[in-house]
């Protein structure tokens, strides 16, 4: 089996998971569904997109001609999640999130200093407006609590 067959198979199944998401965003009362019914669209989006390009690169990679699995960077980026984890209660999602996306990129994707503390400060500021202005959904304050709360 090629790995296009294999990723036009998984693009279905999750185009599938995220019609279903969107079909549940609808079902909800209110404001509630607005952000199932957009994250689902998306990922039917994505995942069309995934298919689409399945059909326009023909030359077909075989799957014994990937890449071989990495151990290394996968056990340094589970421990980053891990530490991520344990550090969002005390720390704050705003302290720890820059965090684990600098100690990430840092370890797994060699970029410099200056890229990845800008990836880093950009990300967590979409992810603070997100959830604090346009969701409203409270997240752990930690350190920065007398900050964010009051």
């Amino acid at each position: 089996m090629t790995l296009n067959a294999i990723d036009r198979g998984v693009a279905v199944v999750l185009a599938v998971a995220a019609a279903i998401v969107v079909a549940a965003g609808f079902a909800m009362r209110g404001d509630a569904g607005v952000f199932p019914i957009i994250t689902g669209g998306l990922g039917v989006f994505a995942c069309i997109a995934l298919a689409v390009s399945t059909f326009r690169h023909r030359g077909s990679v075989r799957d014994d001609a990937r890449e071989p699995f990495h151990g290394r960077r996968f056990a340094l980026w589970s421990a980053c999640v891990v530490l991520l984890l344990v550090l969002i209660e005390p720390l704050g999602t705003f302290v720890a999130l820059p965090l684990f996306l600098v100690a990430s990129m840092l370890l797994l994707a060699r970029l410099r200093l200056r890229t990845v503390v800008a990836v880093s400060l950009v990300f967590t500021a979409v992810i603070y407006v997100t959830f604090a202005y346009l969701l409203k959904v409270p997240l752990p304050a930690g350190v920065l609590a007398p900050w964010l709360n009051g």
